[in-house]
């Protein structure tokens, strides 16, 4: 279990890819449908913290991606960006629920809302979502140069450094 302001903490610190023990400055790679991935980051100033990055693009559909960052020892979600997938947020709150989730309560999104989860103290991981709306500068998946926005982007948002240079696709 974790409180909001370790979740909090842990989002703003800054993260790089790690692979073979060496913090990656940049990472090249051609751009797949579907795009599956997974990325462990470590925080150069606090060493001792490790991340798992997910990236799941459906290979039935590539309209629908997840973006997941989750804390790599306890494997709790700190936050998560779903497209075109669907989630129903819980019905009771308590008082650990921020605010403005509180509109949100039994809300089922329906697979062409998008959404973003955040981590909520006394629940399953990732129960809690909000509309993507006024939270991310991509609102729908639509194309391949979708896909690379919405990466970019949730990037800044968790901190990552690591530069990922992505070869457009080819179609």
């Amino acid at each position: 279990m974790m409180t909001k302001e370790q979740v909090d903490y842990l989002l703003a610190l800054p993260k790089r890819v790690e692979k073979n023990g060496i913090l990656e400055d940049s990472i090249t790679f051609d751009q797949q449908v579907p795009f599956q991935q997974r990325y462990k980051l470590k925080s150069p100033i606090e060493y001792s913290y490790s991340f798992l990055y997910h990236i799941d693009q459906s290979a039935k559909n590539y309209l629908k991606l997840t973006l997941h960052l989750m804390d790599n020892d306890s494997k709790i979600g700190l936050l998560r960006i779903d497209f075109n997938g669907q989630h129903q947020n819980p019905e009771e709150i308590t008082e650990n629920v921020p605010e403005e989730l509180h509109l949100f309560v039994g809300k089922l999104f329906a697979y062409n809302e998008p959404h973003i989860h955040q981590y909520v103290e006394g629940y399953k991981s990732m129960a809690w979502a909000k509309p993507l709306e006024n939270n991310f500068p991509v609102l729908t998946i639509a194309s391949p140069a979708d896909v690379v926005k919405a990466f970019h982007s949730f990037n800044t948002m968790i901190s990552l450094e690591t530069r990922f240079i992505i070869n457009p696709i080819l179609l």
